[in-house]
């Protein structure tokens, strides 16, 4: 009997699988992302003055050691997920009246007339120094600077509609400290938790005064600069919540 012979595999089709397989992988794995926050650094200053006392009941500190455990304002945390709960009470305890008892940042509220006043006084100092031969011209933006700020809380109160209009304490802030060994995973939950409790307060504020949100004033600005009437919105709730965020550079 003759010896039947193999026939040969035609493999020639083979890179053409492996590669429609390596484009469904690619197509189909969904792969992790870094996520990045924007900060506004400030500059350098090259003799600074000593920093004035803040009050611990200024300070929102949320920190996290080697092991990921939690401390906010010196109280264990054992779910990342309340951190952002704690800001909005940190930032609304005492929005309605001061509880002097209270371990929580201040208030003041601006009346029209002292804003009026206040703002009067920036543009008659601007025009003395404008006048002044040899003005120091870092002295003079500074003023202009305060001007802006000004101009800014007037348009707010009279967009606020009320008669007086609320700002919290300027030092209060929330202050993050993490350890070089610290998870970049819960560094960033750090984060994004802050930023969930902004958008909270200014979103519900937003609903309150306009019924719209935070979120869609934000993105009429992004996608028209010259909307003012969005602008000055945002300006408000800016200054209602005005959220200060101060990051520690790890040591250890």
């Amino acid at each position: 009997m003759a010896k039947r012979e193999v026939p040969e595999i035609n493999a020639g089709s083979m890179a053409d699988i492996a590669f429609l397989l390596l484009i469904f992988f690619l197509v189909t794995t969904t792969m992790d992302k870094d996520q990045a926050f924007l900060r506004l650094i400030p500059k350098k200053v090259e003799n600074p003055p000593p920093p004035p006392e803040v009050f611990e009941r200024n300070i929102c500190e949320i920190r996290a050691n080697s092991n990921n455990q939690l401390l906010f304002r010196g109280k264990m945390l054992s779910n990342p997920d309340d951190i952002s709960e704690g800001i909005i009470e940190f930032y609304r305890f005492n929005q309605k009246g001061n509880d002097l008892s209270s371990n929580f940042p201040m208030y003041t509220w601006a009346e029209g007339p002292q804003i009026e006043t206040e703002l009067g006084k920036v543009e008659a100092e601007i025009e003395r120094m404008e006048s002044t031969p040899d003005q120091s011209q870092e002295i003079l933006d500074y003023q202009y600077l305060a001007l802006a700020d000004w101009q800014n809380k007037y348009n707010a109160f009279k967009l606020y509609g009320k008669d007086k209009l609320p700002e919290v304490d300027l030092a209060a802030h929330v202050r993050i400290e993490v350890q070089k060994k610290t998870s970049y995973e819960l560094f960033t939950k750090i984060h994004t938790e802050v930023q969930e409790a902004i958008r909270t307060l200014r979103n519900e504020e937003a609903k309150k005064l306009w019924n719209t949100s935070y979120d869609i004033i934000s993105k009429k600005v992004d996608s028209d600069p010259k909307d003012m009437i969005s602008k000055d919105q945002l300006e408000l709730l800016k200054i209602l919540y005005n959220i200060r965020i101060i990051e520690v550079t790890p040591k250890i």
